[in-house]
């Protein structure tokens, strides 16, 4: 019987995609919309004490849940359950928006890449 080739190793991608990061940021601002009735900045921020991210008028942030744990986590439970659906339409849209987006921009993006963004900012950022 013949011996099986080994598997060519997976090979990560070694640059840092700006469309990818903000497309990340659209997903975590549904999630945390949805659990948590804020923003993603305001989740993270308030109560740190770092910027003045204002008030996040009556959502749940990272230190108040980490104070309440209990309680909190049992109300974000029930915000997400019932945002559920909402939370996956959001989501799909998102998610063809992101193919449509980047299947339409894949040129210029070349382009500003090449041109602009690789003498700026070097090869391991793109966009």
């Amino acid at each position: 019987m013949a011996r099986r080739g080994k598997k060519a190793p997976r090979r990560r991608r070694k640059t840092f995609s700006i469309t990818n990061a903000l497309f990340s940021l659209g997903f975590a601002s549904i999630i945390t919309n949805g659990f948590f009735k804020t923003n993603v900045l305001t989740f993270f921020l308030e109560g740190t004490g770092i910027g003045n991210v204002g008030s996040s008028g009556g959502g749940i942030s990272l230190s108040e849940l980490i104070r309440r744990p209990a309680d909190l986590g049992e109300q974000a439970l029930s915000q997400g359950q019932s945002a559920l659906p909402k939370m996956v339409m959001q989501s799909f849209g998102l998610a063809v928006g992101e193919r449509v987006f980047k299947k339409v921009m894949a040129m210029p993006f070349r382009r500003i890449n090449s041109g602009i963004v690789r003498p700026l900012l070097g090869s391991s950022v793109r966009l």
